[in-house]
């Protein structure tokens, strides 16, 4: 687990708990849609961060005999979990909330303490998104990748999220902040609240697309990286006559299974053999895949499901050593 990940996901959870408690305390001063909208924004943000926290946490468990291939995608659930929550608790909460607004004509009481929350919010989300930028930047070089091509390559779902809240959070501070602006020149409350439905819809399109960034990691894809190196390495190999078949799934960000199926050049495997000892060989090679063929049928027949199955075999004779 990367401790830099980590340490931006507390940065953002210490930060957004404390702009939580700021900004409901000014929308109790005030009631304004707009710093409600920002208040909900911060309390998602709170806790789906904490899930990040909490899914960082159990994917560093190793692997036991239910999961085989340990934890690692918990990581991936639970930022799915955090998803949904901004959706449900920040988008559609904010946007009803500021409709309502909207039908009874309530108007907020704009002060400078309001003003000064935005300001201190803003400070604050600043700095959680500096920490988290840094980080990514720092995995980007890692992986020598382009800013962008790592933005939709990256497998760590975690810094990411934390990066893109903390984007979508000083976007919706400056979307308030010009709505109560907006209120508080012209007397008229629609543009804090249409300021509110703004934020709730940016909240809505982050929960979507930090849901289809987790999806695809549970839905076992592929690792294309490793599928290429593994075939431009087998293709390069002298020894190998022709690649059948590549599959992959990412587990986590620092892991992937590789399965692959390679038919070798007969010179490389019976170059200094004679025709007995080729014969031979030819004839134990056949025996082989009988034999796990039908341990894979065996297994097939009782159990329909298992429709992938890959073994290797061990405890074959050695070689003899010159």
């Amino acid at each position: 687990m990367s401790h830099g990940s980590m340490k931006a996901v507390i940065t953002a959870v210490v930060g957004n708990s404390v702009v939580t408690v700021a900004k409901f305390s000014g929308f109790a001063v005030s009631g304004s849609s707009a710093l409600l909208a920002e208040a909900v924004h911060s309390l998602a943000d709170t806790a789906n961060q904490a899930l990040l926290y909490l899914g960082l946490k159990r994917s560093q468990r190793g692997a036991d005999t239910e999961f085989h291939f340990g934890y690692g995608q918990e990581r991936y659930f639970w930022n799915l979990v955090s998803a949904v929550t901004i959706f449900f608790v920040g988008c559609m909460y904010t946007v009803m909330h500021a409709i309502d607004q909207l039908r009874h004509g309530s108007e907020p009481e704009l002060n400078l303490l309001v003003f000064g929350i935005i300001g201190l919010a803003f400070l604050v989300e600043g700095y959680s998104f500096i920490v988290a930028f840094n980080e990514f930047n720092r995995q980007r070089r890692q992986a020598g990748r382009g800013f962008f091509e790592y933005l939709r390559e990256t497998r760590d779902p975690t810094t990411l999220a934390v990066l893109i809240e903390d984007s979508v959070a000083m976007l919706g501070l400056l979307l308030a902040l010009a709505g109560m602006a907006a209120a508080a020149i012209t007397g008229s409350a629609i543009f804090d609240a249409l300021a509110a439905i703004a934020i709730g819809l940016l909240m809505g399109f982050l929960a979507f697309f930090l849901a289809s960034v987790n999806k695809k990691y549970l839905m076992n894809t592929a690792d294309a990286r490793v599928d290429t190196v593994a075939r431009q390495t087998w293709q390069g190999d002298e020894r190998v006559q022709r690649v059948q078949r590549v599959n992959s799934i990412v587990i986590s960000p620092d892991e992937s299974i590789l399965m692959a199926e390679l038919e070798l050049r007969e010179e490389a495997l019976f170059s200094d053999m004679d025709a007995v000892e080729i014969q031979q060989a030819v004839r134990f090679m056949r025996r082989l895949n009988e034999i796990r063929h039908s341990l894979e049928d065996s297994v097939h027949q009782s159990a329909p499901q298992a429709r992938h199955i890959f073994i290797e075999l061990a405890g074959l004779p050695e070689t003899e050593k010159p």
